[in-house]
């Protein structure tokens, strides 16, 4: 791996020197911001790779520890980017970026309340600027301006899938439509399942069924988007 363009960002391995990448984006200043201290600045890794590489390599044999990290990333940054106003539309395997620190598939943890420790392995950076927009303070509303390059495969909540259906470039959905589509992605990342509001989720969230996550991925699936929470407890 040398480049890995997602949206408008590039992330590189510097040819000179071992295990190291730069993550830069230009185009969005709020996306950099959300991304912490890797952000244009050099950082050490033993891999990098999207989401969909990811489950490649370990043929989507991924631990509930490693979902609840995907959902702790995705979580700080979707509150970071909102700090600044914005919001994200949706997300697919190829817009968040797996970083793995140790040369070592078993990775390190120990318990729920470690998850916010940036040195524990794998961290998760979500990185297409182009599924970025603004968010009205009035009412929540994400505000979606121009066309929605998103993945043919993208995560998308009902009410952004209508949208895209549409074939509008103008739209208003609320904010909370990414905790829809990032349910979704952990599903996906852990299940190896894909939801649509057709899905029976007693049976596809089975094999989780009465734990923690299992109630956080309820709450984000709400089919009332204004009623979403993104918590995990």
């Amino acid at each position: 791996m040398r480049v890995i363009r997602i949206g408008n960002t590039v992330i590189t391995k510097d040819p000179q020197k071992k295990n190291t990448f730069t993550i830069k984006n230009d185009m969005s200043p709020q996306l950099m911001q959300s991304i912490g201290d890797k952000a244009a600045t050099p950082f050490e890794a033993v891999a990098v790779l999207t989401v969909r590489d990811y489950l490649a390599r370990c043929h989507h044999a991924t631990e509930l520890y490693v979902a609840l990290r995907l959902v702790h990333d995705l979580g700080r940054q979707m509150q970071a980017l909102l700090s600044a106003g914005r919001g994200i539309a949706c997300f697919s395997a190829d817009d968040v970026l797996v970083i793995t620190h140790r040369d070592s598939d078993a990775f390190t943890h120990s318990d729920d309340g470690a998850l916010s420790d940036p040195r524990l392995d794998p961290q998760f950076l979500f990185l297409n600027d182009r599924l970025v927009f603004e968010v009205d303070d009035s009412d929540g509303a994400l505000l979606i301006d121009r066309a929605l390059h998103a993945a043919a495969d993208a995560f998308l909540s009902p009410e952004l899938a209508g949208h895209k259906d549409q074939a509008k470039d103008q739209a208003k959905v609320h904010f909370k439509t990414a905790y829809y589509s990032a349910a979704q992605l952990v599903i996906h990342f852990l299940l190896n399942a894909d939801v649509s509001p057709e899905t029976d989720l007693n049976v596809c969230l089975q094999p989780i069924k009465g734990t923690k996550l299992y109630w956080f991925l309820l709450r984000c699936l709400n089919p009332a988007p204004s009623e979403r929470k993104y918590i995990y407890i």
